[in-house]
């Protein structure tokens, strides 16, 4: 009799927990915590590195995602920073006709023995001075308490047609307004 009274008590309390109410609050719960997850792992850069009409970028089997970092273009035309044209290559009558690029710079905007541009190392200088101006002002330290120093990055769009000579220019006139760091963007190229 007494095995007839536990089997009557299993039965009760299986149709004792038959009924289930769903709870709200540990819905919302696990609701908030995966939204905390997405919002963490979600990488949000300011960094816009997009083909340039007229350009042809190397093609690279890298999958690193370019820091941000200030941006310098050199089309067959010219050498832009940030948005802003600064030097115009001198164009030739077959780079004209649609020939092969010159990417040959003007007398005039050359100088120290035809290896620094002067416009462009003006925009530089002013980027890196703005750059050490938000840095003083910004919250973040080193270990003294002084604020983090210029990382003198500089990233470089270029044409794979562009001359070394043209290349070795701009980073020149780059490393002479203390940028340090080149990185030169490439095509990814997807397998």
């Amino acid at each position: 009799m007494a095995f007839h009274k536990s089997i009557r008590n299993r039965r009760v309390r299986r149709t004792i927990h038959k009924e289930f109410d769903l709870q709200l609050t540990s819905m919302m719960d696990i609701l908030v915590i995966i939204l905390v997850f997405l919002l963490k792992s979600y990488s949000a850069s300011t960094n816009s590195f997009s083909s340039v009409p007229g350009i042809k970028l190397p093609i690279s089997k890298s999958q690193d995602i370019p820091y941000d970092s200030l941006h310098l273009i050199v089309t067959p035309e010219a050498i832009t920073f940030e948005g802003n044209r600064v030097v115009e290559f001198a164009q030739t009558a077959d780079t004209l006709n649609g020939g092969q690029p010159s990417y040959a710079f003007k007398p005039e905007d050359l100088d120290e023995g035809n290896m620094r541009i002067p416009r462009l190392f003006n925009s530089l200088t002013e980027a890196r001075k703005k750059a050490e101006i938000l840095r003083a002002k910004s919250p973040a330290r080193d270990a003294k308490g002084n604020p983090l120093p210029f990382d003198g990055v500089l990233a470089i769009q270029a044409d794979k047609r562009v001359k070394y000579d043209t290349l070795r220019k701009i980073m020149y006139t780059a490393g002479s307004a203390d940028f340090r760091v080149f990185r030169l963007l490439a095509m990814r190229l997807d397998p």
